[in-house]
């Protein structure tokens, strides 16, 4: 007998097709567009009102001391002057406007002798008064190791000895000139009192003066910075006074 034909491979299965996706209401697209006009008028009512009202005031420390704006026929001494008072509270150096503020001041001599002690700020700037806080730590043991003879890197011990020197003038001991310096200028510095920290260390012996020397150098650019913008300002404002 003849074997009968094989019955052919029954196809797979085809995945049945996907749905067709039904449009959205027409009312959920109304409801769409109705919230962004609203929020489109809620955001120009706001900034209508925004407009409406004076800008809230932005004063910076020059602005403060400054008449604003100046007059466009100011003379050049007060256009200088309003450019470099910004700088002086600041602790990065300030060349470009020192040097643009001194030659609007050549023919006022008023002027020009409020800037002068700048020339040695300008090129360096000036620490903050809590920059020099923060660094009076290292600059004090330094003097007092040279007050023993000793140089900064004198080693641990000697440090420590230094530190324990303090230590113990703050807790009412009697010490040396330059740890009783010390102590007067820590307490100076921790009240805000720049000058009185300049004036407890003078009279220094040689060695710890020599010793503070690059610390004194920073708050002596500090203390001529803010003498600067007091005297300036006040310059400024009485040339700009109505009369």
């Amino acid at each position: 007998m003849m074997p009968l034909p094989a019955p052919p491979p029954s196809e797979a299965p085809s995945e049945p097709a996907a749905a067709p996706r039904r449009p959205a209401p027409a009312g959920q697209g109304r409801a769409a567009l109705l919230l962004s006009a609203g929020a489109f008028l809620l955001a120009a009512a706001a900034l209508a009102t925004a407009l409406g009202r004076p800008l809230p005031p932005m004063v910076s420390p020059a602005a403060a001391v400054m008449p604003a704006p100046l007059p466009a026929d100011a003379p050049l001494p007060l256009i200088g002057i309003e450019l470099l008072l910004p700088h002086l509270p600041r602790t990065a150096p300030f060349p470009r406007a020192f040097a643009l503020a001194f030659a609007f001041a050549a023919g006022d001599p008023e002027a020009a002798s409020l800037l002068a002690p700048l020339q040695a700020v300008a090129p360096h700037g000036a620490p903050s008064a809590r920059q020099l806080a923060e660094s009076f730590g290292d600059a004090a043991e330094a003097a007092l190791l040279a007050e023993m003879g000793l140089a900064p890197d004198a080693g641990w011990l000697a440090r420590r000895a230094a530190a324990t020197m303090r230590l113990g003038a703050s807790l009412g001991s009697t010490g040396t000139p330059a740890l009783v310096a010390v102590q007067a200028t820590s307490a100076a510095l921790a009240a805000g009192d720049l000058p009185a920290a300049a004036a407890a260390l003078e009279g220094l012996p040689p060695a710890p003066a020599a010793a503070l020397r690059p610390w004194r150098e920073g708050l002596q650019r500090r203390l001529a910075a803010d003498n600067a913008a007091r005297d300036l300002a006040a310059l400024a404002l009485q040339r700009m006074a109505p009369r």
